[in-house]
């Protein structure tokens, strides 16, 4: 018996198009209130189409983004139209007044499951946002070319039609590239590089109307962003300021526009909005602890930041027709017009229980590491090895780094064996042992609780690999 010792740019840009609006009113309310019973302290989310008349949603974008440090932008093209738009929400919650996080989907239904559901199931969020197991569709037969499987309402699935609901081809002018769409709206780059609009342009957007459901013919001009420039660029940050403690300062030319900083890990992506004028925004620790998020497992959890301009206009009272199958059409039309520059970075973590020093891709244990000893930076001499955090005698580092593996790094594990009768009594008998033979007898007696205990060893041994030797 043996004891062993041992988170698509689109994505990004979806959810940061829903945070900011300058609303322009074209007929309907001309307040353009989203809810008028709702009181001043009720705080709800102008943006949130849960809060918001029932209308159909246009969405228009052009942006570029460029990674930091980079003199290479790429265009943005996007457009989209929902027949209604509170089924195209973005769930989010609130952190504090100025970001809220859109958090990984969880689901706990079957917790043997890396999805948390079943076999032909998946994890999505229902109308209030919750975690839930959705079947998948599968059909026993092929679909027609415009056909697709999908679930009936006694949740058979079946080959259904493909519909549409547009806006019928789309032409701009007052880009700096001709850009005409038809419908189903995918962008051909063509090897373009830059943003598809000067700063402060005039653009104007024309829809000749959609041929059966979509939205009537329109004719909209906006104003462009300005473009966007960190200084110092992201990518010149320090790791260790990044994955540290405290606020991380990140600054930029001022502009006039809205700021949204986002910034993206296992736990989800967390957007918060910024002063443009101010030229500066403090990302709260908070924040980036959320997107980093609470599963640390074994290996690094990396974070992408975004800083990104952005002018976002809402018009009004536009005019949607015809009828779909699995949606009923909302015959006022809302349209989002939006340009956007970004600017982004990715830092690379350090895995459970190490932390990161320097600007470089240095990772320390804290508890075991010789040059980084409870802190980043403090070296122990004098032949002394480092264990839980302190510079001890090298006798006794392994001991006290276990010591300190058992409410730190391995606590899960240890927690685990703790519970376990079987495992606590193995413990137990093993710290009277000063034999291998004395070992092995507890093994026998306590066989049971051999893998719990296993297990926290295996954990200890990675935490503690320095201290221990």
């Amino acid at each position: 018996m043996k004891l062993a010792h041992r988170v698509s740019l689109l994505g990004i840009f979806a959810a940061l198009a829903a945070c900011t609006t300058t609303t322009i009113n074209q007929g309907g309310d001309p307040s353009g209130a989203a809810d008028a019973d709702a009181g001043a302290g009720d705080e709800l989310d102008p943006d949130d189409p849960a809060n918001q008349p029932p209308h159909s949603l246009g969405t228009i974008l052009l942006g570029e983004t460029h990674a930091a440090g980079s003199g290479t932008p790429n265009p943005i093209v996007s457009v989209g139209f929902v027949p209604d738009a509170r089924k195209a929400r973005v769930c989010k919650k609130k952190l504090d007044a100025a970001c809220e996080i859109v958090a990984r989907v969880k689901c706990t239904d079957n917790e043997d499951s890396f999805t948390g559901c079943d076999d032909g199931e998946a994890c999505v969020l229902d109308d209030d946002c919750a975690p839930k197991c959705k079947a998948i569709a599968v059909c026993s037969k092929e679909c027609d070319e415009e056909e697709s499987c999908t679930l009936d309402k006694s949740g058979k699935a079946v080959c259904a039609k493909i519909e549409s609901f547009d806006a019928g081809p789309i032409a701009f002018s007052g880009t700096t590239t001709s850009i005409t769409m038809f419908p189903p709206y995918a962008y051909e780059n063509k090897g373009n590089t830059g943003a598809p609009f000067l700063a402060g342009a005039e653009i104007t957007v024309q829809a000749q109307g959609a041929v059966d459901a979509g939205f009537e013919k329109f004719d909209e001009s906006f104003k462009a962003t300005t473009f966007l420039q960190t200084s110092p660029a992201l990518n010149k940050i320090p790791r260790d300021k990044v994955f540290g403690t405290g606020a991380l300062p990140i600054s930029w030319k001022a502009g006039d526009d809205a700021i949204l900083v986002t910034v993206t890990g296992p736990g989800g992506a967390v957007t918060c909005k910024a002063n443009d004028a101010a030229g500066k925004f403090d990302l709260p620790r908070a924040a980036i602890d959320a997107a980093l998020g609470d599963d640390e497992g074994a290996g690094p959890r990396n974070l992408s930041l975004t800083v990104a301009r952005q002018r976002k206009e809402t018009r009004k009272g536009f005019t949607a027709k015809g009828e779909l199958s699995q949606v009923e059409v909302q015959p006022e039309g809302w349209l989002d017009l939006i340009t956007l520059s970004s600017e982004s970075t990715s830092f690379q973590g350090c895995g459970a229980g190490e932390t990161a020093c320097g600007s470089g891709s240095e990772c320390a244990n804290l508890q075991t590491d010789r040059d980084n000893c409870g802190a980043c930076g403090k070296s122990c001499g004098g032949g002394l090895a480092c264990g839980g955090g302190k510079c001890v005698d090298p006798a006794t580092a392994c001991d006290a780094c276990v010591t300190a593996a058992q409410t730190g790094a391995c606590k899960g594990t240890y927690d685990a064996c703790r519970a376990d009768t079987a495992c606590r009594a193995l413990e137990t008998c093993l710290k009277a042992c000063t034999t291998q033979q004395c070992a092995q007898e507890c093994a026998s007696a306590h066989e049971d609780g051999i893998d719990a205990f296993n297990d926290f060893l295996s954990c200890a041994g990675n935490a503690c690999s320095g201290a221990c030797n």
